[in-house]
């Protein structure tokens, strides 16, 4: 039962990171930005 419960409880930890990571790496990609605030052509 204790192996179970730990190993049940590792799998839900890495599945969480990965899902966090994932997160992580599509919110913070920097070529999406252009299209939601792009670069304003003139300076002020």
């Amino acid at each position: 039962m204790f192996i179970t419960t730990v190993l049940g409880f590792s799998a839900v930890l890495l599945i969480s990171t990965g899902f966090f990571i994932h997160y992580l790496q599509v919110g913070l990609d920097s070529k999406s930005s252009v299209t939601v605030d792009p670069k304003p052509n003139e300076k002020f």
